[in-house]
């Protein structure tokens, strides 16, 4: 058995950070993240903060009045397609191949994505997110969990993520890893079809 394991941000459905950025200055100067913004936000990854209690945080530190409904409707205008990483999915799909997600992700993002198309993953085999399994990528027990819950080993599982440092982590765990970036998609294609021998 064999596996192709999707990263979502990027991979699956690109998303403007810009965006939110600017949505966070609400007119004022548009700041970067700061560290404790960056913390929060890990944390609502990880299932560790609500979406609920992540609008209070950004509510009181960005002065604004967002309810979790416009936070989300938000996400759904940052989010477009991938049309690569989308072709690589169904592809995947079409031919019966085991695919999964494995992304560091929040339930909001999630509900914005469902809002956008409706049943964007109704084609996976499962999805593996970071805020129901409680650990983010690249931490070495997001792919042990992994791996553990598939009962497959490395050298049987493809993946796909736009960050370096979790396909350097993807590889250490013995994972076929590729980073999805536009000047490697033709090589990931190939390395796919090679992979998975799809005629």
């Amino acid at each position: 058995m064999k596996y192709f394991l999707f990263d979502i941000g990027n991979v699956l459905a690109n998303y403007d950070f810009q965006m939110l950025l600017e949505a966070y200055a609400n007119g004022g100067e548009v700041l970067p993240l700061t560290e404790r913004d960056l913390d929060i936000y890990h944390q609502v990854e990880r299932g560790e903060v609500s979406d609920e209690q992540y609008v209070v945080y950004l509510n009181e530190t960005k002065g604004l009045a967002w309810t979790v409904d416009e936070m989300t409707a938000l996400w759904c205008r940052m989010f477009s397609i991938n049309k690569m990483g989308q072709s690589l999915f169904e592809q995947a799909t079409m031919a019966g191949t085991s695919v999964y997600t494995l992304s560091n992700i929040s339930k909001f993002h999630m509900d914005a994505i469902d809002r956008n198309w409706s049943g964007f993953f109704d084609d996976a085999t499962g999805l593996f997110l970071s805020y129901q399994i409680g650990v983010r990528k690249p931490h070495p027990e997001i792919y042990r969990h992994v791996l553990d819950d598939l009962d497959a080993k490395g050298e049987q599982c493809f993946f796909i993520d736009d960050l370096p440092e979790n396909i350097e982590a993807a590889r250490a765990a013995g994972i076929h890893a590729h980073q999805f970036i536009p000047e490697n998609y033709a090589a990931i294609r190939e390395a796919a079809m090679e992979f998975f021998d799809w005629a």
